[in-house]
């Protein structure tokens, strides 16, 4: 299942939901690293894969580039968002998240940001059937580049804060997962005044 994200300078970014059969991707994003003063911030495809295959409220993802994986990021409906929402079960947190260090700085990784949530609808399906109506994330608040990334893809700040170890002060970001309208007399109501 892959999720376009915006067409532009003639490449076609993409997120692609990992499947079990995925073989060669998945060699291919197990050798991709982030630049190395991020891997306190977000760890590379070796250590985030595994766990999330293991774990059947995570979703990996890859982000294509023409059909080339460029990037790497999980989908994470588990115990971690009790520390970052007072509803974690309305949400899903995007994490381990980065492009390879030699794919940044192109925009690629605001465009996959932007089709995150996408991606999350896509996965679980509406929030009425129990699908997520926010993805968030944490950022090293130091981080300013990838916040003003994050703040140009949608990804609003919620002036909450955490403490993030070797990170230092993380501040978390949403965005509203789309939702399907709600037509009249198919799972909904409409009230007439």
């Amino acid at each position: 299942m892959a999720i376009p994200a915006a067409r532009r300078d003639d490449v076609v970014l993409e997120l692609h939901a990992l499947e079990p059969e995925d073989d060669r991707l998945r060699a291919e994003l197990l050798r991709l690293e982030p630049a190395p003063s991020q891997l306190a911030d977000s760890a590379s495809a070796r250590q985030t894969l595994p766990a999330a295959d293991a774990d059947p409220r995570r979703a990996p993802f890859a982000v294509l580039a023409d059909g080339r994986p460029v990037g790497f990021g999980v989908l994470d409906r588990g115990e971690l968002l009790a520390a970052v929402l007072d509803e974690p079960d309305r949400a899903v947190l995007l994490r381990g998240f980065y492009l390879a260090a030699e794919h940044q700085g192109r925009g690629w990784g605001r465009r996959a940001a932007a089709a995150v949530p996408a991606l999350a609808a896509r996965l679980w399906g509406p929030a009425s059937a129990g699908g997520p109506a926010l993805a968030v994330l944490t950022v090293a608040e130091a981080s300013t580049a990838a916040r003003r990334a994050y703040a140009a893809a949608g990804w609003t700040d919620t002036g909450v804060r955490q403490v993030g170890g070797d990170q230092g002060t993380l501040a978390v970001l949403v965005v509203a997962v789309p939702q399907p309208p709600v037509r009249p007399g198919v799972g909904g109501s409409v009230s007439r005044g």
